[in-house]
């Protein structure tokens, strides 16, 4: 049986303002608990993020950080100091490798509200010019959204959308001297070590660390999670 921490809603820093409400899964970006958390390795921060329609957050910059956005309802837009305007619809990925240096801000462009997931990596490599990157996911079941050429981070580290019908499981697999984590995206969900019964439920929202080892996912509706595997 993997070791297993359920992140529960309470125990997640949380942020509601009148044009945004944002919960941290590691290290808390804005609030009062900011700076508060701890990675998982290479991965910094989840920010799970709505903003009220036309809002967005102010311009800001980054630098040597590998930033990946995931849309998971609405229409994300990005702005910047470079020519890499994009707006991106649901279960699309946006990759920024800030490297030297970016200038930038996301929000909501539309009347509608936005959620999405941002995921900060500690990169491994330095230096270098900004490189952007996008997916869009086509398919359903258990797809890739960064770690691999066409969206190439700079940690080891891999991410996928993993979609979730009733009466199907995923099998998700954590190597030895790796790390796992599971956030219940649209659904909740129900883990189980593999050939077990299910010992634990996810509400929406809320996180699963995952040691070394197998589990099982599964849940009663259809729905989406994402998984990380991290070094």
């Amino acid at each position: 049986m993997p070791h297993l921490v359920h992140r529960t809603i309470e125990s997640l820093p949380t942020t509601t303002l009148q044009w945004l409400s944002l919960r941290d899964h590691f290290v808390a970006t804005v609030g009062p608990r900011a700076g508060e958390g701890r990675p998982m390795g290479p991965v910094l921060v989840l920010a799970d993020a709505t903003f009220a329609p036309h809002s967005r957050f102010p311009i800001h910059p980054h630098r040597e950080m590998d930033i990946l956005s995931v849309v998971v309802d609405g229409s994300l837009s990005h702005h910047g100091d470079q020519a890499h305007g994009v707006t991106l619809g649901p279960r699309s990925a946006q990759l920024i490798s800030a490297r030297s240096g970016i200038v930038h801000a996301e929000g909501n462009d539309t009347d509608q509200p936005t959620r999405m997931l941002q995921i900060w990596f500690q990169p491994n490599t330095f230096g270098g010019a900004p490189a952007y990157f996008t997916r869009e996911l086509a398919g359903q079941g258990r797809q890739l959204l960064a770690g691999d050429p066409e969206m190439p981070l700079r940690a080891d580290a891999r991410l996928w959308w993993v979609d979730l019908v009733p009466g199907s499981e995923e099998t998700l697999i954590v190597d030895r001297a790796r790390q796992g984590y599971l956030l219940a995206m649209t659904s909740r969900l129900r883990i189980a070590a593999v050939g077990s019964e299910p010992t634990l439920e996810l509400a929406i929202g809320e996180g699963l660390e995952v040691g070394p080892g197998a589990v099982s996912v599964s849940s009663d509706r259809a729905g989406a999670a994402l998984w990380l595997d991290v070094a």
